[in-house]
């Protein structure tokens, strides 16, 4: 639940939209004691708490990762036949280690993006199709009702028409 009030902390597993427009406490203000003597933020405060943040499950679920597989198995497949390349050209097992490395890491990354990409796209498309079929459902809604608002009015015509002219009291 979001806090009642200004003064109480909000829990930090909250998903609250209002908690992150609040301008910062000094409380959640980097101590002094983790900043420099510049008065930046210490870096290895930062990054040993963004390895600490790292679980072991994030490694073992990483084939749940929507494109992780592609962008792996592309970066292991352009790593390996371009290290392999660069070792028949040059012979130089080191360098073209190097190289491996680097293309894995480029072929992964860009493949990676590239689904992200798609993926994004399609969701894209998909919101838009479902617009245009929502559109049709309402255009084809609104026809049916004018057409039975017709149909009820021409009924409504002949039975006034089959009326009889003169009245018996």
């Amino acid at each position: 639940m979001a806090p009642t009030n200004d003064n109480e902390r909000p829990n930090p597993n909250e998903k609250v939209l209002h908690v992150w427009s609040k301008p910062i406490a000094e409380g959640d203000q980097v101590p002094e004691s983790a900043k420099n003597p510049d008065g930046t933020p210490n870096s290895q405060t930062a990054f040993s708490a963004a390895v600490s943040m790292i679980k072991k499950e994030d490694f073992t679920n990483i084939a749940n990762t929507p494109c992780a597989r592609q962008g792996l198995l592309t970066g292991i497949g352009a790593g390996a036949g371009l290290g392999g390349l660069k070792f028949v050209l040059q012979g130089n097992a080191a360098k073209s280690a190097n190289w491996a490395v680097g293309f894995f890491m480029l072929g992964s990354i860009a493949s990676y993006e590239y689904c992200q990409y798609l993926r994004r796209s399609e969701k894209i498309q998909m919101k838009r199709h479902i617009e245009v079929v929502t559109q049709n459902k309402k255009e084809q809604a609104k026809k049916l009702a004018e057409e039975r608002r017709e149909q009820q009015r021409i009924e409504e015509e002949q039975k006034a028409r089959n009326r009889a002219w003169y009245k018996i009291w």
